[in-house]
């Protein structure tokens, strides 16, 4: 009975096989054609990783790519082959077979090397002929694809070239103002990209309109000013988010210094003061505190260009607002700054408030050295210059540094400290316990030096003088339990000693008592 039953089950599950081939569609004879192809090495055009990816595909998707044979759109193998290896989801590869324009664009018979889309474009091709970009596009894979910009029917299989109208019909490239006009035909229309990304703001053409970068592309006509695509790319633009996206954090800095760390580009351009425009600041920018959390640990909350200086209401250099671009993370130093005497001096001075002492692209990590009056200071050539008859500037900033330098060697000192008792078997939590306050207020201390005020600063290191005082207390505390400890030890070893000597004697005596009864 299990033979017969065994039988029957391998007959069934042939039965559904043969069913399930059979209700499988035949490839047609061209698209077959196409899949069996031999270059002149005789070897199969289409490679074995693409055969599988095809083969994967659903039978619409397959009839689709059948429908582009039979029309004779894709008419070569490398044709197909070039459209299967990008290995798209069912759901973009629907869309682009059905975009006669990507098609058209991706057949090298038919197409001049500077109108063909291409896996791999040869060195020096317009970086929006890279098929792979277009696919990966944000707008392709929301559907809009070549039409929605150059017009014309995709769905024709005519392929006629109709562009739209608001593209001029000479000079495209002098004068590229009408690229604002053009995308904001989308991306300024609340109703329309609420179907998108409600998230995404439609006042970007305003807020540019204002900024330099306008002004200097719609008024002075300037073909150097950035447009959309200067920034975002023309096809492969990606989220935000997206790490190969150009404005993604990690590349910002790259995209905005492809103008602004080219002389030629920058060539002309001057400051408030009217010196040149540097073209280092992304060199600067890289080495700084800012730039290697960014790029070197991954910190996405490190400011780069547009965190500081906006993204399509780009701000003018020199202005205080940029400098107050710091208090959105600093909020705590900026508020002890704008309520300090040197808020009013930067103001009378016009002087770029953060930027003065910390410099702007290319900040350094802090330290305490820049206090004080030593070689490193910060305070003394302002002082100098503009404090010479109030010595009580010097004085304040010397005493900022005297003060944060003890601390901090205290903190140390008394680290090794406890490191030591604690090796020693004693207990160090309350020593520990108050080396975190002291550090606690050694950090504000460092903050608070932003007040400019010896009263506020006072307040805030008190508990770090009383913390000093009680490490001081805590640890000889320690010290002398440890001397008595040794002492108490020293004690019972001896004490252990003389027992055990005494009871040695005690023995004797009894051995030799023992000898003198046998005798």
């Amino acid at each position: 009975m299990k033979r017969v039953a065994l039988i029957l089950c391998q007959a069934v599950c042939a039965l559904q096989i043969g069913v399930a081939a059979a209700e499988k569609p035949a490839i047609p004879a061209k698209l077959a054609a196409l899949l069996a192809a031999t270059g002149e090495d005789r070897k199969p055009v289409i490679t074995p990783e693409q055969r599988t990816y095809f083969e994967g595909l659903n039978d619409h998707i397959t009839a689709l790519l059948s429908n582009a044979t039979e029309t004779e759109i894709i008419t070569r193998a490398d044709h197909l082959g070039s459209i299967l290896a990008l290995g798209l989801r069912p759901q973009k590869m629907e869309v682009l077979l059905q975009d006669n324009c990507i098609l058209c664009h991706t057949d090298p018979e038919v197409q001049k090397p500077e109108t063909l889309f291409s896996l791999s474009p040869p060195a020096g091709a317009r970086p929006h002929l890279n098929l792979r970009h277009v696919v990966d596009d944000v707008h392709f894979a929301r559907g809009l694809s070549c039409s929605g910009c150059h017009g014309g029917d995709p769905a024709n299989d005519k392929l006629e070239h109709t562009h739209v109208k608001e593209w001029p019909g000479t000079d495209r490239d002098k004068n590229r103002a009408w690229i604002l006009a053009f995308c904001a035909r989308c991306h300024s229309d609340p109703a329309l990209m609420n179907r998108f990304n409600p998230g995404l703001p439609t006042d970007q053409l305003a807020k540019y309109k204002e900024s330099p970068h306008g002004k200097l592309l719609i008024e002075a006509k300037d073909p150097r000013a950035p447009d959309c695509l200067s920034c975002h790319g023309v096809h492969g633009i990606r989220n935000a988010k997206n790490p190969l996206s150009t404005v993604n954090a990690k590349r910002v800095h790259e995209t905005c210094g492809a103008c602004h760390a080219n002389p030629v580009t920058m060539a002309g351009f001057k400051l408030p003061d009217g010196s040149p425009l540097p073209t280092n600041q992304v060199a600067e920018y890289r080495a700084s505190v800012h730039g290697r959390a960014l790029l070197e640990r991954g910190d996405l909350g490190a400011p780069t260009c547009n965190k500081c200086h906006g993204n399509h209401a780009a701000m003018p250099v020199g202005l205080a607002s940029v400098s107050q671009s710091c208090g959105l993370c600093h909020a705590g130093n900026a508020s002890l700054f704008d309520g300090s005497k040197h808020k009013k001096a930067f103001e009378e001075h016009k002087w770029a408030q953060c930027a003065k002492c910390h410099g702007n692209h290319g900040i350094v990590k802090t330290h305490d050295g820049m206090l004080g009056t030593g070689a490193d200071s910060m305070c003394v050539d302002c002082h100098q210059q503009y404090a010479k008859n109030n010595p009580e500037c010097n004085a304040t900033a010397e005493y900022f540094h005297a003060t944060i330098a003890r601390m901090d060697e205290a903190w140390s000192q008394f680290g090794v400290v406890a490191e030591q008792l604690a090796m020693r078997g004693l207990d160090v939590d309350p020593i520990h316990d108050k080396l975190n306050e002291l550090a606690d207020t050694i950090k504000q201390a460092r903050a608070h030096i932003h007040s400019f005020s010896r009263n506020n600063f006072d307040q805030v290191v008190a508990p770090g003088n009383k913390a000093v005082e009680s490490i001081s207390a805590l640890t000889d505390g320690a010290k002398t339990e440890y001397r008595s400890r040794q002492l108490g030890l020293g004690a019972s070893i001896v004490l252990i000693g003389v027992m055990m000597m005494a009871v040695y004697l005690k023995l004797r005596r009894l051995e030799r008592q023992e000898e003198g009864s046998l005798r």
